[in-house]
């Protein structure tokens, strides 16, 4: 019988909760977390943070919601260049209160794309330095 989504995060979300709570307790960033037998990871406290809410919702069958600050850390951005981002219509958001909750599907998407298009402006500068036009 195939295992649910929620049941293959599961596993994973009790190691990250449990790491999260040694974090909190040792007051040591950053941390290192292993996840399976993959190689150790080290992380910040803020970043492990935010994994293990990803993990949870995933877990849990959720989609994992962000709020501002957590989606600008992961895009690498500032926080207010990811809410003119969010105002434009580039990105998806709800609003809880005065909170926007950005969905971690979204960033994934933008990063992606982000990611493929300034492969192809740095494929573009190389070709221009190769011919001498730069």
């Amino acid at each position: 019988m195939a295992t649910s989504r929620a049941e293959q995060f599961s596993a994973l979300d009790e190691q990250l909760e449990d790491a999260v709570r040694s974090a909190r307790t040792t007051r040591r960033s950053p941390t290192t977390v292993v996840v399976g037998d993959g190689e150790p990871v080290e992380l910040p406290i803020e970043s492990l943070k935010t994994l293990h809410k990803l993990v949870h919702a995933l877990a849990l069958g959720n989609d994992a919601m962000l709020t501002t600050t957590e989606a600008a850390d992961l895009l690498g951005v500032s926080r207010p260049y990811l809410t003119r981002l969010l105002k434009s219509g580039k990105l998806p958001y709800r609003k809880k209160g005065n909170r926007h909750l950005v969905p971690a599907d979204a960033i994934t998407r933008f990063k992606a794309e982000r990611d493929r298009q300034l492969s192809e402006v740095d494929q573009l500068a190389s070709a221009e330095e190769e011919l001498g036009v730069r």
